[in-house]
């Protein structure tokens, strides 16, 4: 109940404090603003109302400065940003919730996020033939204006290039119709849209060569050129007016070529390509111009020419055979999408393993050739929304979904636990997947045994010395598989004052031999600082892959090179430079697995369910057993310790545990004359368990039982003991 004073009263100063003790203890008793502004307004003056009013205000905006407020991590707030988006929660609501709990600094990162993520997210197909869909309506349904006023709307870059396509379709189709040259200058001046304007523009060029009128090609506001096309055929000029930025890439190149002449730099236009990114120029230079006057050309360039290329960020300018080349980032850029670049047709080769590259300036898919002696291990890098986790998550979808367990196995470690979760519970796992630093050291140090009880193998058959040679001499009988380790940032685990000897120990040991043996590691981070990525850590990576950078400096860690600083001029979502013995800038492959979830499931689910003819050569070393006896070794940081001890444990253990199991199984005398006619044969002990019993090592426990009752039922024949088990 909210009791106020007399408004007789002729002290007003009095009556005002009167007003707001009131409103204090009716705030206290739980009552709204709505419900104290009625009985204000019912029993006091207006003048009163006006003061209860601004009583209310200032408590309501006191209670908020008051507030808890939380510091998020920029990253974190990002992905929580996007993937409210994603699913479509309002921007309303988003910074409703984000002005409620985030300090004003981040509340306005929240508000940047949401406009770059309107602006710049890749749409799923669904989204794209949606906009499609409704740009044909309209423009079938009303005027082509309305069509311009609907793709303005639009905010999202790839969204409107679906617009513009139906805007190029409706414009020719006025073309067709013999429409007059005003009909598109006036639709130019009608729209805001510098593409559509330019669109319209081109279409009046050809308006104007048909009919043979004139027309002054200087219309664009801009002072820049629209050039007149070079053919009427229905799909050529179509195309035309699609690329209104300068009618052709030579035009293009012979502007660079000019403008590098302006800075005293003697060039000779070669030729130009055109890839998903961006549009690469290739020029000849002068003899003598040295290519440190056009390595930093790049701002330059984007005030020289950044209206008639429409440069938004410097062009990336690179060294190739016989020239020099400016990669000019393309407006319209295109995404390689997995699924458009990699099937899974045709048996797998086992001697060529390989995870997806990316898509070259020429629209050519390349492969990353994990058994060449230029890979066998890749150091990676780049900054947030680069897209390295895109290509992490397409080298272990294609490994799983393309070969066997028997012939690929991974071992994986991801500290920040949002990248390899959906992988859990793969029979390609040598191990779970590491969360954090001490797994992560368990799972070096498992693969760094791994390697040695390998190349005991290669010393028991003579001339064998890689795992190349080996499953050549072995092609038609016991395969060894390949293991990739790929670590996703490795600068946490790296910084862990507690593991990072144990861990740097097995890297060292890893990175130098155990690529003949068929273990290759993949390691990744988004800060790749010098401090604590050791140089000779760095130096043994033959590959390297840098995505995006911040900082100059970070390209020339991950690149190798103390002058390669090109990273930083690379376009971020899955824009890379490939470097072995040269470098290649690729356009990763885009999972989506956010956006076309059921196909993402659907290969995860073929891979579990692959049939695997192969039969695998084993180790004996199994990992939990190995980390048991690791724990029981005392002192295991010491990264300079043998860990001979720890296979010996390791192996008798496995013996006493399996031992323990072997009463539990009878073999009948089908089973064992099928076991002693495969034996006869020349099968091996592994093929035998797996034709007579449909188990192999991935069948665990099960598995390992069966085998050496199988191994005992043999050994006793070749004793002389009689067959009982």
């Amino acid at each position: 109940m909210l009791v106020l004073p007399n408004p007789n009263h002729s002290n007003i100063d009095s009556q005002k404090q009167k007003v707001l003790t009131a409103i204090v203890q009716a705030k206290q008793d739980g009552l709204s603003n709505e419900e104290i502004i009625v009985h204000v307004r019912e029993a006091l003056s207006s003048s009163m109302v006006d003061y209860a009013e601004t009583v209310l205000q200032q408590m309501d905006f006191k209670t908020k400065l008051s507030r808890s407020v939380i510091e998020f991590d920029l990253e974190f707030l990002f992905q929580v940003i996007y993937s409210s988006v994603m699913i479509g929660t309002s921007d309303e609501e988003i910074l409703s919730i984000c002005a409620e709990y985030c300090t004003l600094n981040q509340y306005e990162f929240v508000r940047y996020a949401l406009e770059y993520i309107h602006v710049n997210r890749v749409p799923s197909q669904w989204e794209q033939s949606n906009i499609h869909q409704k740009a044909v309506q309209i423009a079938d349904s009303s005027s082509v204006e309305d069509l311009f006023q609907y793709i303005d709307s639009l905010k999202n870059i790839y969204l409107k290039q679906i617009g513009y396509e139906v805007v190029q379709e409706n414009l020719y189709k006025l073309f067709l119709s013999h429409k007059p040259i005003h009909i598109f200058t006036d639709l130019a001046n009608k729209t805001r849209d510098y593409f559509i304007k330019k669109y319209c523009y081109r279409t009046a060029v050809l308006v104007a060569r048909v009919t043979g009128q004139s027309i002054n090609l200087q219309l664009t506001g801009d002072g820049s050129t629209i050039n007149e096309p070079k053919s009427l055929e229905s799909k050529t000029s179509t195309h035309e007016i699609i690329h209104s930025q300068i009618s052709t890439m030579e035009q293009a190149g012979k502007l660079l070529v000019d403008t590098l002449e302006d800075f005293s730099i003697n060039a000779k236009y070669v030729d130009a390509k055109t890839g998903p990114t961006f549009n690469r120029i290739k020029v000849k230079l002068g003899r003598g111009v040295s290519y440190k006057k056009v390595e930093d050309i790049g701002n330059d360039l984007v005030q020289q020419l950044g209206e008639e290329l429409d440069l938004k960020v410097a062009p990336m300018v690179s060294v190739v055979p016989g020239g020099v080349v400016f990669d000019i980032p393309r407006l319209d850029r295109q995404f390689a999408y997995f699924r458009d670049y990699i099937t899974f047709d045709g048996e797998p080769d086992i001697h060529s393993v390989s995870i997806p590259g990316g898509v070259d300036v020429d629209g050519t898919y390349v492969e990353i050739p994990l058994y060449s002696d230029n890979v066998t291990h890749i150091l990676g890098g780049g900054r947030t929304r680069g897209g390295k986790s895109q290509f992490e998550k397409a080298a272990i979808l294609y490994l799983v979904r393309r070969y066997p367990p028997s012939l690929v196995q991974l071992a994986l470690s991801d500290v920040k636990r949002v990248t390899f979760g959906k992988f859990d519970g793969l029979p390609h796992l040598v191990a779970p997947v590491a969360r954090d630093a001490e797994s992560t050291a368990n799972l070096l140090d498992y693969l760094v045994e791994e390697m040695e009880l390998r190349y005991q193998e290669f010393e028991r058959h003579s001339s064998i010395e890689t795992i190349a040679q080996y499953n050549l001499r072995f092609a038609s009988g016991i395969i060894m598989p390949r293991i990739v380790c790929l670590i996703d940032e490795c600068f946490d685990l790296l910084s862990d004052d507690n593991y990072c000897d144990r861990i740097e120990g097995a890297l060292m040991k890893l990175l130098a031999k155990a690529g003949g043996a068929g273990i290759h590691v993949l390691l990744y981070t988004q800060r790749p600082d010098k401090n604590v990525i050791d140089p000779l850590i760095r130096s043994n990576f033959p590959a390297k892959t840098a995505f995006v950078t911040t900082r100059p400096e970070d390209s020339c860690i991950i690149l190798g090179d103390d002058k390669d600083k090109r990273a930083v001029y690379l376009l971020g979502y899955g824009d890379f430079l490939y470097k072995t013995t040269e470098v290649v800038r690729l356009q990763a492959l885009y999972v989506a697995d956010d956006e076309d979830p059921e196909y993402f499931k659907q290969l995860l689910i073929d891979a579990k369910n692959q049939d695997d003819s192969y039969t695998a050569w084993e180790s004996g070393l199994d990992f939990d057993e190995f980390v048991a006896s690791l724990s029981g070794e005392g002192s295991s940081h010491d990264r300079g310790k043998s860990k001979a001890t720890a296979v010996t444990k390791t192996k008798q253990f496995k013996t006493d545990f399996e031992g323990s199991f072997s009463f539990n199984v009878q073999l009948d005398d089908s089973a064992r004359n099928s076991i002693l006619n495969l034996h006869q044969k020349g099968y091996q002990l592994d093929e035998i368990v797996k034709a007579v019993f449909n188990l192999s090592r991935h069948d665990g426990r099960s598995y390992k039982k069966f085998r050496n009752v199988v191994e005992g039922f043999l050994n006793s024949l070749q004793g002389g003991e009689g067959d009982d088990i």
